[in-house]
């Protein structure tokens, strides 16, 4: 992919896919967003759990066929809302002789202990980028379904381009709802689908963002890929983790408040509520996608 111009039981697909580069546009200014994504000790770890879950999921650390020139050396890689820096710090301990760039609106990140071969960055994406065209071989973004608008979407699409070598590769990867939910899993989705929306966030967009990629120009390639498991008791391990994060997320201070004040009922209301969902996980087969795509690769996750 090049850019030519410069320019329960809950059951969980991931699907990656792979595109190919275009045009730049303009850098489009805005207020500094809310980083929606948890920020506390606590959450974090589920950040960390998650990436791991995702290794183990893929048996590697992307989809894309980049392994053999992160071994080579010389290999540029930039993570697009690099949260704790998880996945850099894997790949950068692995690939010595590549170099790797975290970039994300909040320095959750590690600032002084870290491999020499990795930097990290406070920037903001919807302010564009803060690097020169075609610089990466490999651009991977995840776990931003929650902080970029519908309408923002092409923009952040065009601006991974931008950066991307041509030839490179590209990986996104978010999370989708599951199907086939108990009551009172649809009902959580609900609050969040509704909450979100009001933000002009669409929670189901990551359905369609291979045709989002594939509207941005000079693409010639975009690949999915799969996998599935279920969260909770019936998915044995793999399950059990996957329901440990929910709950962590879930219950958490800010998501208790959260789902109080959305609703209008006691936190102790919502408590229960968690608690049904729980009691779901042991009885329901959820279906829950994660798909990925990329100007070779894209991933959506739950």
């Amino acid at each position: 992919m090049g850019n030519k111009n410069s320019s329960s039981n809950l059951k969980r697909k991931q699907n990656t896919l792979f595109l190919n580069k275009h045009e730049t546009i303009d850098s489009i200014e805005g207020e500094k967003p809310k980083y929606y994504l948890p920020n506390d000790s606590n959450d974090i770890d589920g950040l960390h759990l998650i990436h791991f879950l995702k290794k183990h999921l893929y048996h590697n650390n992307f989809s894309v066929p980049i392994e053999e020139h992160l071994i080579q050396g010389g290999c540029k890689v930039l993570d697009v809302g690099c949260g704790p820096g998880t996945w850099l710090l894997d790949l950068s301990m692995k690939y010595k002789d590549s170099y790797f760039f975290g970039l994300d609106i909040m320095p959750v990140f590690p600032i002084e202990i870290k491999p020499k071969n990795l930097e990290f960055i406070e920037s903001d994406i919807f302010k564009g980028l803060p690097f020169p065209d075609n610089v990466f071989d490999f651009v991977h973004q995840s776990s931003m379904l929650f902080a970029v608008r519908t309408d923002q979407w092409d923009y952040v699409i065009s601006e991974l381009i931008r950066v991307t070598k041509p030839g490179g590769f590209i990986e996104l990867v978010e999370f989708t709802g599951s199907q086939n939910n108990g009551p009172a899993l649809t009902n959580l989705y609900d609050i969040y689908q509704d909450s979100c929306s009001q933000r002009g966030v669409d929670l189901l967009l990551t359905c369609n963002l291979d045709n989002i990629i594939q509207a941005n120009g000079d693409i010639t390639k975009v690949q999915n890929d799969t996998r599935s498991f279920l969260i909770g008791p019936n998915g044995g391990k793999l399950g059990m983790v996957m329901q440990d994060i929910f709950l962590m997320y879930n219950t958490s201070v800010t998501s208790i408040e959260h789902l109080s004040s959305k609703q209008g009922i006691s936190k102790v209301v919502v408590k229960n509520m968690l608690n049904e969902i729980v009691n779901e996980l042991k009885e329901f087969l959820f279906e829950n996608p994660v798909v990925g795509s990329s100007p070779n690769s894209i991933e959506i996750a739950f």
